[in-house]
């Protein structure tokens, strides 16, 4: 939200003269909970934009949407080629000379367009920054000058604040509620503004309209004001600068006033055509199926449901209550007489409305956080005067104000000794009298040594004593706390396993060189079911965000792949990605879902071509991706790294699985499986328009919980040297590594320090279609002694024999 300074003073003193005011006013919201994000000065970069009048806009020969004016700058004329539909002659507009610089950088320089000169650009909101309307330049006020600075004519001269509000403090989405906070942070008073109504006596406004609320949890109040005779128009000059600074396109006298406000009060309006309305009446209910599809003011057809709450006629719906009006009863040129709309709408009927028809506006912004139910009246008697003074017109007499529970302050009991032992500071009961009084409540004495404190019913976050607690809190100052650790006689609990494992694999994951990546547990079912997981497994959703995220996730790797395919379709290229969250699965006779800690890895491959030309090994076999060992490289060390027993790779046989059989296996720990490592199906990476080859994992963290791990043992750096051996083997192509490298650890014995696959060879001309060769490099160590060859090759030869006979391997020659 953006509030200007100058706005900002009309509500609480301000010296608008110092220049560090700004920064002050951001740090003081900032500790008391209001962020102002971003401090624009826009004048400073527009010095050089001026305003100038179109003297002739006449059709460009050579295209057909351009146009070739003559504006005056206030010194000379020049001519500029001009694209926007709607210049036309008289008008006062925003020109940026050659050598002016626009957000962006983009330097106005002297162009020949079309075989035209152009001396400069006439701008638009979106080329200035201050909006993103591009449909056409922007229109000043007829009465501006020619030549004069335009930043001070678009209100673009003042400091204006971008507030972020937390989603509790709806009460803040105004200029009002800002300046409450600030009144309050510099102790000086709100000023709050006074509507000066001139009434027409004789024409009561029950008489010309009439309010039926038929639904009042849903809308507790609404008021109407009819105003006759009104003149459609331009608002005046200084309320399209506010609105301008607001960020809001300045429309006509009557939107502008509404909107204006709203911005000012918190309050949203809307100003129906009064002649539109069938009986001239308003009954507010719930759409009806009788009721068929809707049309709001952007001319899109809305599709109802019957909990939607509805602004009816006597006939038929004419707006969404609280988000959009219907283009069947907009103001027009024609518009004579307005009924002003002024109402209360349950924060949750907003909500549920706005989320399931996509429309946010900045009337649903406010309604759904909850405006003040005392401020109806208020807003519609100042919009109604405003009307008046700039678009004529009579103000009927009264308001209709349909109000059949009226919101009522409530009270709460605060224990001052209760306030000092939360907050951790002495604060006296004057000190906590006045932080509750500068933010509007009201506070008595009670006998028993508790203070009473009215809440007003536009602080709707505020309900318990600890939310006052909190708001002594922010308003004495969070930076006056003092910091203390907390005393305690017990010893720091210890890390949960599954929480220690999941910090220990994290960091295993990110020193091999992945990033970390959070995906939503909201997934889409078509996805689920590319990789193979049953229906019969997902967790539905009853309220999905959208079509494409309709089931809970039974695995982490859907939300990996489309990482991946977003990353590579924008030109990244080597990719290490991994997460760790839960996946959900369906609990048959249970309400909860079955909740499983999982870690998933991702890589994307490099060419074969990288290690051998055309992807095949000299003999013509082809290659297992280098990708594929990196990544079973990532998971083995951070095995290691988290002191679990070493993973053993069984190969996947008729498993449903996104996997390919062929550069897939399972992960085991003895008996146990973790889950599975390997390449994924081109089928599954066409789903996702991927074009190579990508390399995963994902394993159950809880499993690796059960694995348990190996004590941590100390080891003295080796005193004697080792001998290496090299050994090469020619084995059958389904004897797995494993199983050879169990067998060689086996005789091999305590002398055998290491064990290391350094060469897997196929070649059906050397070594036969159904065999393969197997290189070794073994590292033998004595710890007390130096082993001589005779011992050293005594060990070697018996584990050759027992290769020969327990696997039926041969020594490669």
């Amino acid at each position: 939200m953006r509030i200007s300074l100058e706005w900002l003073a009309e509500y609480v003193d301000l010296d608008l003269a110092d220049q560090t005011l700004p920064e002050r006013l951001a740090g003081g919201l900032l500790m008391s909970g209001i962020e102002a994000e971003v401090i624009n000065r826009p004048g400073e970069w527009m010095e050089r934009l001026i305003v100038a009048e179109v003297l002739s806009a006449e059709k460009h020969s050579n295209a057909d949407k351009l146009k070739i004016c003559r504006v005056h700058d206030g010194t000379e004329e020049r001519g500029i080629v001009c694209g926007a539909p709607n210049v036309a002659a008289g008008q006062k507009v925003v020109l940026a000379p050659p050598g002016a610089v626009l957000p962006g950088g983009m330097e106005i320089k002297v162009a020949r367009i079309r075989g035209e000169e152009s001396q400069g650009m006439l701008c638009s909101e979106r080329e200035l920054g201050i909006g993103h309307d591009h449909s056409g330049i922007i229109v000043l006020d007829p009465d501006s000058e020619r030549g004069e600075p335009a930043a001070p004519v678009l209100g673009l001269d003042d400091v204006v604040f971008e507030i972020s509000v937390t989603p509790n403090r709806g009460d803040c989405l105004s200029v009002l509620g800002v300046a409450r906070e600030v009144a309050a942070l510099i102790e000086n008073p709100l000023k709050l503004p006074v509507p000066d109504l001139k009434e027409e006596a004789g024409e009561m406004a029950d008489s010309l309209c009439g309010v039926k609320i038929l639904d009042p949890d849903k809308c507790p109040r609404y008021v109407a004001r009819v105003i006759r005779g009104v003149r459609i128009g331009p608002s005046p000059g200084w309320m399209q600068r506010r609105l301008r600074a607001a960020g809001i396109r300045p429309i006509n006298n009557i939107v502008d006033i509404t909107n204006y406000v709203m911005l000012s009060l918190g309050q949203p309006l809307h100003g129906f055509d009064l002649d539109k309305l069938a009986e001239r009446r308003i009954v507010v209910r719930r759409w009806r199926r009788e009721d068929g599809p809707f049309t709001t003011l952007d001319g899109q057809e809305r599709k109802l449901e019957e909990d939607d709450l509805m602004i009816c006629d006597a006939e038929r719906p004419v707006a969404i209550g609280g988000v959009m009006g219907g283009s069947n009863s907009e103001i027009s040129d024609a518009t004579g007489d307005i009924l002003l709309e002024s109402a209360y709408f349950s924060p949750s009927t907003i909500r549920s409305t706005r989320r399931r028809l996509n429309i946010s506006t900045e009337a649903s912004f406010r309604f759904e956080r909850g405006v003040d139910p005392s401020g109806a009246l208020r807003a519609a008697d100042w919009a109604a005067q405003l009307i008046r003074q700039y678009g004529g017109g009579r103000i009927a007499e009264g308001a209709v104000d349909v109000h059949p529970a009226p919101a009522a302050p409530i009270r709460l009991s605060l224990r001052p000794e209760r306030v000092s032992k939360i907050l951790g500071a002495e604060i006296g009961t004057s000190e906590i009298r006045r932080a509750l009084e500068s933010i509007g409540m009201s506070v008595l004495d009670s006998e028993d040594g508790r203070l009473e404190v009215e809440v007003p019913v536009f602080r709707h976050d505020i309900d318990r004593e600890i939310d006052l607690i909190e708001e002594i809190a922010r308003r004495w100052g969070y930076e006056k706390f003092p910091s203390s650790l907390p005393a305690t006689a017990s010893p720091p609990v210890p890390q949960p396993l599954p929480r220690r494992l999941e910090k220990e694999v994290r960091e295993a994951m990110i020193s091999a060189g992945f990033f970390e990546v959070l995906n939503y547990s909201f997934v889409g079912r078509s996805g689920l079911e590319r990789l193979g997981h049953a229906g019969e497994d997902m967790v539905p959703l009853q309220n999905p965000l959208s079509a494409e995220m309709d089931v809970m996730r039974t695995t982490l790797l859907a939300g990996l792949i489309e990482n991946a395919a977003m990353n590579l379709n924008r030109g990244a290229g080597d990719l290490r990605l991994f997460e760790i969250g839960r996946t959900f699965h369906r609990n048959p006779g249970e309400k909860l879902p079955i909740e499983v800690r999982r870690i998933a890895a991702l890589m994307s491959d490099a060419s074969p071509d990288v290690l051998w030309p055309g992807g095949r090994a000299p003999g013509g076999e082809e290659v297992l991706p280098a990708r594929l060992f990196d990544l079973k490289g990532a998971l083995e060390r951070m095995g290691r790294q988290i002191r679990l027993p070493g993973f053993g790779f069984v190969p996947l046989e008729g498993e449903t699985s996104p996997f390919d059989p062929n550069e897939a296996a399972r992960v085991m720990i003895g008996d146990l499986w973790l889950g599975t490592i390997g390449g994924l199906k081109k089928a599954v990476l066409e789903a996702w328009g991927v074009k190579q080859s990508l390399f995963a994992f994902e394993l159950d963290i809880e499993a690796l919980g059960r694995a348990g791990s190996l004590p941590q043992r100390l080891q003295a750096v080796p005193r004697f040297p080792a001998t290496l051996r090299d050994l090469a083997i020619v084995v059958k192509k389904e004897v797995t590594n494993a199983t050879v490298e169990e067998l060689l650890r086996r005789i091999g014995g305590e002398w055998l320090e290491s064990v290391v696959l350094f060469d897997i060879y196929r070649d059906a001309a050397f070594i036969g279609s159904r065999e393969k060769s197997l290189a070794y490099s073994l590292v033998f160590r004595c710890l007390d002694r130096t082993l001589n060859d005779e011992e050293v090759d005594r060990v070697f030869w018996e584990i050759v024999r027992s290769l020969e006979s327990q696997l039926g391997a041969r020594l490669r020659s």
